[in-house]
């Protein structure tokens, strides 16, 4: 009879990345229930090519629809609430750094962007009514594919009088703009 028991080392799983793609966990990529959290971090941390890592972590949802973060000194069997298989884990910011401006990578930067956007658009960080046009132009903003400055022009360009120039650059942090290429203001989000 044991050849129709399945395998209790067998594993499937997902996490959820906070740009919505995925990233399957399986056996043959070296997940199973005796791993520790931290390997399947690891794997994560490796896809998104992320350094500052002390700042991320994983959840996941209980039967009460609680969600709990992964202690990643355990095993996956230790976590006797996880539901599954599969098991879904969502990948997202557990601790915010004090300054984003001060962190040295751009990935991490733009992985805490991820996770207030994500948390505005469910509610979870209320923005007031106001200035919900001006989040959303940021927001348009740092999505686009290219992040280079974007060109807004001033007033037609009338024959022996100078062109203003109104820069836009979005950044993880925020927005500059620049007049005639002189910094003069910065937009924090």
């Amino acid at each position: 009879m044991a050849c129709f028991r399945g395998n209790r080392e067998e594993f499937y799983g997902e996490v959820l990345l906070l740009d919505e793609r995925k990233i399957t966990l399986t056996a043959e990529r070296g997940i199973k229930k005796s791993s520790k959290v931290a390997a399947i971090l690891q794997q994560v941390f490796s896809h998104l090519h992320l350094v500052e890592v002390e700042f991320f972590g994983l959840r996941f949802c209980d039967n009460k629809q609680q969600t709990n973060w992964l202690d990643p000194s355990k095993t996956l069997s230790q976590h006797r609430d996880l539901i599954g298989p599969p098991y879904i884990f969502y990948f997202g910011v557990k601790f915010y750094a004090e300054d984003p401006s001060k962190l040295k990578e751009e990935t991490t930067r733009y992985q805490f962007y991820l996770q207030v956007r994500q948390d505005v658009h469910r509610g979870r960080l209320p923005c007031p009514v106001h200035l919900r046009p001006r989040l959303a132009a940021l927001m348009l903003l740092a999505e686009q594919e290219d992040h280079s400055e974007v060109k807004f022009d001033s007033e037609e360009k009338q024959e022996g009088e100078n062109q203003t120039e109104y820069f836009l650059g979005p950044t993880p942090v925020g927005v500059v703009i620049y007049k005639n290429k002189v910094l003069v203001g910065k937009y924090f989000w």
